[in-house]
Parts: C-alpha cells; structure tokens; sequence
C-alpha cells in the first residue's frame, strides 16, 4: 500500500469515528485530522470539504446497513437459515460499530432526500425469492399470515433497537460494559426462536 493510499484510509477511518459519534452537524474537521494524526491542511488536499468526506462516510455505513442485507436474505437458504444469518451480521455489524446504528438513523432523518439518492445509487431492492418464501411458508400453514415485509422488519427491529437504545438498557438495568456484550450475545442466540415461535401456528 503506497503512503498516500494509507494516509487517505487512515482519514477515513477517524472521519468514520467522529461522524458516527458526532453526526454531520457535530463534527469538526479540526478533530478529524487530530483523530487521523494529521494536520488540517493535509487532510483538506485528500478531500476538499467536511460534505465531500460525509458523503463518502455515509454512503459506506449506509452500504453495510442495507445492501448486505439483501445479499443475505437472497442467499439459497431456509427461511430460518436466513434469519440466524441477518441477525449474527448485525450484531457483529454493531459490535465493531457500536455508533453506526444511531448515526445511520439521525442522518436518515435529518435527511431524507440525501438518504434516497444514496439508495439510488445501490439500485437494489428485497429480493423477490425472500418474499415468495415468505409468502409461500404462510400459505403452506408454517406461518401465521404475515407480510414479507413485517417478517423483515420484525428481525430488524430487534436486532437494532439495544443497539440504538444501549445508554437505556445499561442505564435501567445497571449493566457493566461486559453485562450488555452478555446480554446482546444472548439476544443473538435468542431472536431466531423469537420469531418463529411467534409467528409459527400453535
């Protein structure tokens, strides 16, 4: 790797730190250079301005959000399969990112439209194999009568909302740091189950 392609990731990397701690409005690009060990000069010749390195930023959080997503759900897999693969992406996804969750979100709300254009851009959709094996277990009687839609939002919700919630959980339940890394490893064996068991006819 030349010098100049390691000092551009290096940038991105604290630029990915502060931005996911900080948000667009937050951050600064004086502590971005200082995260990067660098001076403020060198970092605006790698990129001209705090929106063009947003934007790069963005467009790669949003990337491991959504598209991984559905590369998983269109895989060759049981319906079951799948689910225990989404929700093991996720919660390694937010171990090693435990701000992205949160960043994703606010920027989505705060814009929207900035949000639409970058899915544009990854011109994907939910797989239509995943909804005809949704639609194919309810009307085989494996499932309550459940759109494909709600399924997936249903494993993502729960996947999501410790993560964007953890200042809460570890608050109301006075977890240590290893408490909450215990308790989301159990969410994470447990959610799978959840689902189906709920969703399965009784």
């Amino acid at each position: 790797m030349t010098e100049e392609k390691e000092t551009e990731e290096k940038i991105f990397e604290a630029a990915r730190y502060v931005f996911e701690r900080d948000g667009f409005s937050g951050a600064r690009m004086q502590e971005i250079a200082d995260e990067a060990g660098i001076n403020k000069s060198m970092l605006h010749y790698y990129f001209r301005s705090k929106d063009k390195l947003f934007h790069s930023v963005f467009k790669t959080g949003v990337k491991k959000v959504l598209p991984a997503l559905f590369q998983i759900i269109n895989k060759d897999l049981t319906l079951y399969d799948k689910t225990v693969e989404v929700v093991r992406f996720y919660h390694d996804l937010f171990r090693r990112s435990p701000h992205l969750p949160m960043f994703v979100l606010h920027e989505m709300h705060q814009h929207p439209e900035r949000f639409k254009e970058f899915i544009g851009e990854f011109r994907q959709k939910i797989p239509q194999t995943f909804l005809d094996q949704v639609n194919k277990a309810v009307q085989e009687g494996k499932l309550v009568p459940i759109k494909p839609h709600q399924f997936l939002i249903n494993v993502l919700s729960l996947c999501m909302f410790p993560a964007i919630a953890k200042n809460m959980v570890v608050t109301i339940f006075e977890m240590s740091d290893d408490d909450y890394e215990a308790f989301m490893k159990e969410r994470e064996e447990m959610i799978p189950d959840l689902i189906f068991k709920g969703l399965m006819f009784h």
